[in-house]
């Protein structure tokens, strides 16, 4: 799954699919609706890469209460 950044306010999310999403730095899922996703969600390629090939990254957010800019 793909791993955006909100760009209101710098928090990765992964995408799970069917519009729902989970913070990798608090662990909240939720739905967001589709136009609103569009507006806000921007894809993050290094930040997917590193998730899936990277055990433990989404715990390092997590744990470290990171943020990511563009």
């Amino acid at each position: 799954m793909a791993v955006v950044r909100n760009i209101e306010n710098n928090d990765l999310y992964q995408y799970l699919g069917e519009n729902k999403y989970r913070n990798l730095r608090t662990n909240v899922e939720g739905i967001e609706p589709e136009n609103l996703a569009q507006r806000i969600f921007r894809v993050n390629l290094e930040a997917t890469y590193f998730l899936h090939n990277s055990p433990g990254f989404s715990e390092l957010i997590n744990k470290l209460n990171l943020k990511f800019e563009k």
